[in-house]
């Protein structure tokens, strides 16, 4: 169905709650996405990851000094009420920066200290001053409450008198506002013939050339001013949701399984060394990372919690052909197909897998098993025969690294996180980049463990021996583990009016991880 393109369509109608700003790339279909496709695509070239890479790090040690100031926290011992909001805004730093050049800082960083460069005429936090509220509050703000403005009209929204919508009404007229100047801006800088600020993967600039050509002679690549901005904002919104549930998923899962972190964070220091992530390059460091525990944990949660939890399409002119295992069908007209995401990824006919840890299921597939990805265990566990092990995953494979270092690679079909075929994500890779960068990071440093506090306090924790110490985590794990299983989705998957504290810590500080590493 996915290859398929012109034979299973997007049911475009189904997006208008991310059209805030217009039709987009991701909302659009037909020659219509052929046209907006055909301008994006050259804003993601594999030139441009080393940029996201850059900015990932330095936006992941960020969070972690955002942490340590939090009250009662200190760098050795971090305590995180919910790590989701943090990624997400940790995420939109990352696409606004690297994608757009208008860097953002945390509380307490100074701009000045961090060398960053101010585009002239435009302020970071406010990019230009007749505005009342920051960038970043807008953004953080619409991405929120989007599921507002899909319930009601904006002019309906401006007649109800709770804040929260007085607020996502001034966040959506200054939003709009802010990528109206951020497009004036970059006219202005391509009639003067500079290049991108602070060597940004700049994903506007495509589009500000095509909206400077004319339809009739721009052999398709064309877009209106309000195209600009709607694609703007569609990869600003969905450029950060995607990593951001991702990591915070990926927190969660690796606190639970203790056994799995330590080996990713060896894992982390036999590549790495004792180099300071600023030391670390996309060209040397990246791919290696990928290929190891890094790309698993990634691959893991992704597959555990997809962003998206079924993928629709739509028979529209004519019924459809469809032949699954050996069996024909017509799929009739008006007939909406979803695809299932959840169910493929669990699949047992096409993962490793092995009896499970934490039930009596006979496959383990709806646990957080990373080492799946790993070469040692696909060939130890029940394998069947429609899995393989190829070597690379997306095209990050290292050249230094031999087959037997590679991660496990699903047919194609059974891993579709960014969807598949030609409508698969474009920002992908950008998304690739940047998880395994913060991934890094964190656990280069430090450990994630869950906060155990509604059981025993700290004084008493102190007294436990390790069976003790055991016995009160596992009711911490059992109790992240429901909630983690009730996640709900609005657009994306997320766990919706609960959470799960943690605590990061400095590595060797570690009050659980001993008790289950043998």
């Amino acid at each position: 169905m996915t290859a398929r393109r012109n034979d299973f369509l997007k049911p475009v109608e189904i997006y208008g709650i991310i059209d805030i700003f217009g039709s987009n790339m991701l909302s659009s279909e037909g020659d219509n996405w052929k046209r907006h496709r055909k301008v994006v695509a050259p804003a993601f070239s594999e030139k441009s990851n080393a940029l996201v890479w850059k900015e990932s790090l330095k936006q992941a040690s960020g969070m972690l000094k955002f942490w340590s100031k939090l009250e009662g926290n200190s760098p050795e011992y971090m305590k995180v009420k919910d790590t989701a909001p943090d990624t997400a805004l940790m995420a939109l730093h990352v696409i606004s920066g690297a994608g757009f050049g208008v860097r953002q800082v945390w509380d307490d960083e100074d701009e000045k200290d961090l060398g960053i460069r101010t585009i002239p005429g435009f302020n970071t936090a406010k990019l230009r001053e007749n505005h009342s509220l920051t960038f970043k509050y807008c953004l953080n703000t619409l991405s929120h409450g989007i599921i507002w403005m899909a319930i009601f009209p904006i002019w309906l929204l401006k007649l109800l008198p709770f804040d929260e919508h007085k607020k996502l009404v001034q966040s959506y007229v200054e939003c709009s506002e802010y990528l109206k100047e951020l497009c004036d801006y970059k006219v202005h800088q391509l009639e003067r013939g500079e290049k991108a600020e602070n060597g940004t993967m700049d994903l506007m600039g495509p589009l500000i050339i095509a909206s400077e050509n004319k339809p009739d002679d721009s052999n398709g690549q064309y877009m209106s001013k309000q195209d600009v901005i709607a694609n703007s904002w569609i990869f600003l919104f969905a450029g950060h949701e995607t990593s951001a549930n991702t990591l915070h998923f990926s927190f969660l899962f690796l606190a639970i399984a203790l056994d799995s972190q330590a080996r990713l964070q060896g894992e982390i220091d036999s590549i790495v060394g004792s180099r300071s992530f600023e030391d670390w390059t996309y060209d040397v460091d990246m791919g290696r990372l990928y290929m190891s525990m890094v790309g698993a944990t990634m691959n893991e949660t992704l597959r555990l919690m997809p962003p998206i939890v079924d993928i629709p399409k739509i028979v529209k002119k004519i019924p459809q052909p469809l032949t699954i295992e050996g069996k024909s069908f017509m799929i009739p007209t008006n007939t909406f197909i979803h695809i299932n995401t959840v169910g493929v990824h669990r699949n047992p006919r096409y993962w490793p897998h092995s009896p499970s840890k934490i039930s009596s299921k006979p496959h383990d597939l709806d646990d957080f098993v990373p080492e799946r990805w790993l070469s040692p265990a696909s060939k130890s566990v029940s394998e069947p025969k429609e899995c393989r092990n190829s070597g690379s995953v997306d095209g990050l494979e290292n050249a230094s690294f031999d087959s037997s270092d590679k991660l496990f690679t699903p047919i194609k079909g059974a891993f579709i996180p960014f969807s598949e075929g030609a409508r698969a994500c474009p920002g992908r890779r950008f998304a690739q980049v940047e998880i395994t960068a913060v991934i890094a990071v964190i656990f280069k440093t430090h450990t994630v463990e869950l906060d155990v506090s509604e059981w025993a306090s700290d004084e008493e924790i102190e007294q436990m021996g390790n069976d003790e110490r055991r016995a009160i985590y596992d009711k911490a794990k059992r109790k992240a583990i429901k909630l983690i299983r009730e996640s709900e989705s609005v657009i994306t998957l997320q766990m919706l009016g609960t959470n799960v504290p943690v605590r990061f810590v400095k590595r060797g500080e570690e009050r659980f991880m001993k008790s289950y590493i043998s």
